[in-house]
């Protein structure tokens, strides 16, 4: 089986990737920031199939270098690994914005002089996807991957990051992480031939309206949310470039959404 390399492993979907992976056979090189952070290699090392087929490196997206050893002997890596927090008193970079798009060029170059990489799969953000025109002036009709953010974005992680999703797009695409690990190993498993460029990959687009209605009726217990952003312009979503090469999603918006409820109350956040 292939020998791949998954950069961040540690993160929530990159470890589900690691996971699936490995339930695949392959060999995967993981990197995380820290090898001495037990907090994180332990779930890795504890994945079925990891005694004998996953290697971990430590590496670091401000210090882009230190992922070629795990790239090195590779036929695919994905790059999920991305920086959450950020001290601009001792780094060169203004943000993780910047941060992250040297370090992406950077492993994109280790790529191209390993010799033994085929393919390189990129996990970016939603937003790249946006239906304002390039130019500023008003709004397409749909947005589907040939949609690019005509604006500098950095979003904390917050109800602010969802807010601004309601208000540009008129809803919040929903997706499993199962599904989003898939569809990552599907662009691995499709020949050069068949795959390229970008996905977006969303089983639904659901307005925020609705969801707090779905969560009154089948959660009525939770407290929830007074207000939320209007209903903004509402943007035909075009999700449908896997789907046509038979990607199929396994979950919808409604067993998404009640399965973030039992996450949450699983782990005590709810």
């Amino acid at each position: 089986m292939s020998r791949v390399c998954v950069t961040g492993a540690a993160g929530y979907i990159a470890s589900w990737l690691v996971k699936k992976l490995l339930d695949r056979g392959c060999t995967v090189h993981g990197t995380v920031r820290n090898l001495g952070d037990e907090k994180k290699t332990e779930l890795l090392r504890g994945l079925p199939g990891a005694a004998e087929r996953l290697v971990l490196f430590e590496a670091d997206i401000y210090d882009a270098a230190s992922f070629e050893p795990a790239i090195q002997g590779c036929e695919f890596v994905f790059l999920v690994a991305t920086p959450l927090q950020h001290n601009s008193g001792s780094s060169k970079y203004k943000d993780t914005t910047e941060a992250t798009l040297d370090a992406t060029r950077t492993i994109l170059q280790q790529c191209e002089r390993s010799k033994t990489v085929k393919r390189v799969i990129h996990t970016g953000s939603v937003v790249t996807a946006s239906p304002l025109r390039e130019d500023g002036d008003g709004y397409k009709e749909f947005v589907n991957e040939s949609c690019w953010t005509p604006l500098g974005l950095s979003c904390d992680h917050s109800n602010e990051y969802m807010d601004f999703l309601q208000a540009l797009l008129g809803s919040v695409p929903l997706v499993h992480v199962d599904d989003v690990c898939e569809a990552h190993v599907f662009c691995m498993e499709k020949s050069s031939d068949v795959v390229g460029g970008r996905y977006l990959c969303t089983t639904a687009h659901t307005n925020m309206h609705d969801i707090l209605e779905h969560y009154a009726r089948m959660h009525p217990e939770l407290e929830r949310i007074k207000e939320v952003v209007g209903e903004g312009l509402r943007v035909q979503a075009n999700t449908n470039k896997l789907v046509e090469l038979g990607f199929k999603y396994k979950y919808g918006a409604e067993e998404v959404l009640d399965g973030s409820v039992d996450c949450g109350k699983r782990l005590g956040l709810l």
